[in-house]
């Protein structure tokens, strides 16, 4: 049986971190076994969401960040993600997801992962490419 591990976009994150997700338990045990990761992407969205610059690192510091591993962007990954837009812009779509959203659903493929969101724009992406993307649920 494969292991499921995800990629986690800023709107399930900050669901996370505002007790507002169901199955919190299951979600903090898989952040110990190094099942969520991060990608640059999110971890710049992130530190633009910091107070500070002191703030912002030492949230990396500190768990549950400092557990996921980050999972960088490739050449491939970069490419994919402009296939996407022009494979959505075929449909009329390629303005509905941001740039960002279309780098993290990149990654998450190429990496292997599924895209854990809050955000229907995954859900849009994931028509074209037929990757699995999850919507943490609220509880």
């Amino acid at each position: 049986m494969a292991v499921t591990s995800w990629l986690v976009d800023k709107s399930a994150y900050e669901r996370m971190q505002s007790d507002r997700a169901a199955g919190m338990d299951e979600w903090s045990a898989r952040v110990e076994r190094g099942l969520l990761r991060l990608s640059t992407i999110t971890r710049l969205e992130l530190g633009f969401s910091a107070r500070s610059g002191r703030s912002g690192r030492e949230a990396f510091l500190r768990t549950p960040l400092s557990l996921m591993p980050i999972e960088r962007l490739t050449p491939a990954m970069e490419d994919r993600a402009f296939e996407v837009q022009m494979l959505l812009a075929d449909r009329g779509q390629h303005r509905a997801p941001s740039i960002p959203d279309l780098l993290i659903a990149a990654t998450a493929e190429k990496a292997g992962l599924t895209v854990l969101a809050i955000d229907k724009d995954f859900d849009l992406i994931a028509k074209v490419t037929g990757q699995p993307v999850e919507t943490l649920a609220a509880v």
